[in-house]
């Protein structure tokens, strides 16, 4: 397979781990070939392999990531498979999770990267990403996420003491010693300096969004419900409401983001409780007032609460809303 592209080699291999012995791949036969319509010839890289005695054409998207519509890949499949007979097996470096699901539903044949397989054809399923031996598992500090968020949203704080730290963050300098230890651990992080450290990250932007992102988890601690919509002036907008203002989407039910400390003075007042009541306050895990310069959730933060909602909708919204953050562009 020295000629296959890699991401060929990827899903070739991620078929395999599933079958009593590997399949190849190779290229697809000039009288098959000749068969497929002038639209969809330079539309993927052709090849074809065979799973237990059953040829498929292999139809990979080279990119590293394609937002073709459900309806469009459904109509090439049923193309190609009239015009040559033979189904075809999408692979994909990469796509949004949404879009997988919704793939499926039009009965699919695909696969994406070392991740999904879903091959109705020979009733093979697989929706979780491949394992890793070394993956990290760790659960790292809270102080982690709030200071890589505040270093990419808010400013750069390379070159700050940890004491000038504890005081930006509003936190206590035991906390930030113990997040900065775990950071220098990991190596995002150098120290330099005598008594008074500073610290400098050791990846910028992008770089350090993608290095971060394994260790990073939804900013909501809890959330309680109450019927008083204005129980509170110190809340951000949060959630589908927060989405909505960067995005096109509609909005969703009353949300509001607020520290662990507003909670506290929300407690003293007696705040009312009832868990069918209209307003949802999110208790986070930092303060979300030290990310935002308005009265919303900062993007990042939103990114992390709902990548993982279920909602196709909200995820198409997310995805435009984290491919329009300038420093996310190469």
């Amino acid at each position: 397979m020295s000629n296959i592209p890699e991401y060929i080699k990827t899903a070739i291999n991620r078929i395999s781990e599933f079958l009593p012995e590997p399949i190849k791949v190779v290229d697809l036969p000039p009288t098959i070939k000749k068969k497929i319509p002038f639209g969809l010839s330079g539309a993927y890289d052709y090849y074809q392999t065979s799973v237990y005695n059953t040829v498929f054409i292999i139809a990979g998207v080279g990119d590293d990531e394609e937002d073709m519509t459900p309806s469009v890949l459904a109509k090439h499949k049923e193309v190609l498979k009239t015009q040559t007979g033979i189904v075809p097996i999408f692979v994909f470096k990469k796509i949004a999770s949404y879009l997988f699901h919704r793939y499926t539903q039009k009965n699919i044949d695909i696969v994406v990267g070392c991740k999904q397989l879903f091959l109705p054809s020979i009733f093979l399923i697989v929706s979780r990403e491949k394992v890793e031996i070394h993956k990290e598992t760790e659960k790292a500090p809270v102080f982690f996420q709030l200071a890589v968020l505040y270093h990419l949203e808010r400013g750069n704080i390379d070159g700050i003491t940890m004491r000038a730290l504890a005081d930006k963050l509003h936190t206590s300098y035991a906390t930030v010693n113990r997040g900065i230890r775990w950071m220098k651990g990991k190596e995002f992080i150098t120290l330099s300096g005598g008594k008074e450290k500073q610290i400098r990250f050791n990846y910028q932007g992008k770089d350090l969004w993608d290095k971060a992102l394994p260790y990073m988890g939804t900013p909501v601690d809890f959330i309680v419900y109450t019927p008083e919509l204005g129980v509170t002036h110190n809340g951000l907008i949060s959630e589908q409401n927060a989405l909505a203002e960067y995005s096109l989407l509609n909005g969703g039910p009353y949300r509001l983001a607020i520290s662990k400390e507003e909670y506290k003075k929300l407690k003293d007042k007696n705040i009312r409780l009832d868990p069918f009541g209209e307003a949802g306050i999110e208790v986070w895990k930092y303060d979300p007032a030290l990310l935002s310069e308005t009265n919303v959730v900062d993007k990042l933060s939103l990114y992390l609460m709902l990548r993982d909602y279920e909602d196709e909708r909200v995820q198409i919204e997310l995805e435009r809303m984290m491919n329009n953050i300038i420093w996310l562009k190469e």
